[in-house]
């Protein structure tokens, strides 16, 4: 996105710096982030502490995001969405200014802490 600074020159911001924002964003809901665990995150995800992954597209004064995330076991997870969406949004508007922003989120798996699923294991 290109900002006109009042004819004194012209701002342009790079869509991974959204992108960087967006993941840090989400990544501060409590119960979210991203797999911290496997070469190359084939194996089984040990953790949650990794940022989601964030892809941004500029379209004139519209961001379009695209997250995708690991989530908590048991967080409910339309609500938790809702905090993502409400806390990127938040942010692209306070450090960048954009005003339309549209948040599609992925849950691609969820983190179970060790003692929930220990106690769901059949015996």
């Amino acid at each position: 996105m290109a900002i006109d600074n009042n004819g004194a020159g012209l701002t342009t911001v790079d869509t991974q710096v959204y992108s960087k924002i967006a993941a840090k964003a989400a990544s501060k809901v409590p119960g979210v982030g991203a797999s911290s665990g496997g070469l190359l995150h084939l194996s089984k995800p040990d953790g949650i502490e990794g940022k989601p992954e964030a892809t941004v597209e500029v379209l004139g004064s519209t961001v379009a995001v695209a997250l995708k995330v690991g989530i908590r076991y048991p967080l409910n997870i339309p609500r938790t969405c809702d905090a993502i969406r409400l806390q990127v949004i938040d942010e692209l508007t306070k450090y960048l200014g954009v005003t339309s922003v549209q948040v599609d989120i992925q849950v691609a798996w969820l983190h179970a802490k060790p003692s929930i699923a220990r106690e769901r294991v059949l015996r």
